[in-house]
């Protein structure tokens, strides 16, 4: 719409439902139906409580954890670096932390980038939220059997 401001921002899971609070702290995810998503989903919020929100993007989902507007955001598949390599940055400037959905370093920059890497997501948690936060986290999406299986296949 020509003159509107420009919107971003979450969408509860579950959609255009009146009156039901999204407790903090939020967990950003896309809208995936995938079972390791729905593993990752369970994971956050069994883990740390809150809700999960929908944002649009790697780089919008990041940038939400750069912002301190979530606390975690979770992505199973990224289409390339350019996905990430922006937002990773601005986030670790910010005082955030990245790693892959299996703990380790992004590794999709390197000259020998590791076949499928685009398939192993990205965790990326929020300024101040430290990394017991952080570790607890990936620990808690690790010990999904989904996740392992999801690991087993992209490695």
């Amino acid at each position: 719409v020509v003159g509107a401001t420009l919107t971003r921002g979450p969408f509860p899971l579950e959609k255009h439902i009146e009156g039901i609070k999204y407790p903090r702290p939020h967990h950003a995810t896309g809208d995936s139906s995938s079972e390791v998503m729905e593993a990752c989903r369970r994971a956050a919020i069994k883990k740390h409580k809150g809700s999960n929100v929908i944002y649009g993007g790697a780089g919008n989902k990041i940038l939400a954890a750069a912002l301190g507007e979530v606390a975690s955001s979770i992505q199973h598949k990224v289409g390339g670096a350019w996905d990430l390599c922006a937002p990773q940055a601005i986030l670790k400037g910010m005082g955030g932390k990245m790693t892959d959905l299996f703990g380790e370093e992004i590794a999709i920059y390197s000259d020998d980038v590791p076949p499928r890497c685009n398939e192993r997501g990205y965790v990326a948690t929020s300024p101040g939220s430290e990394d017991l936060f952080h570790e607890a986290l990936v620990a808690a999406i690790l010990a999904q059997p989904e996740v392992q299986k999801y690991k087993f296949n992209v490695e």
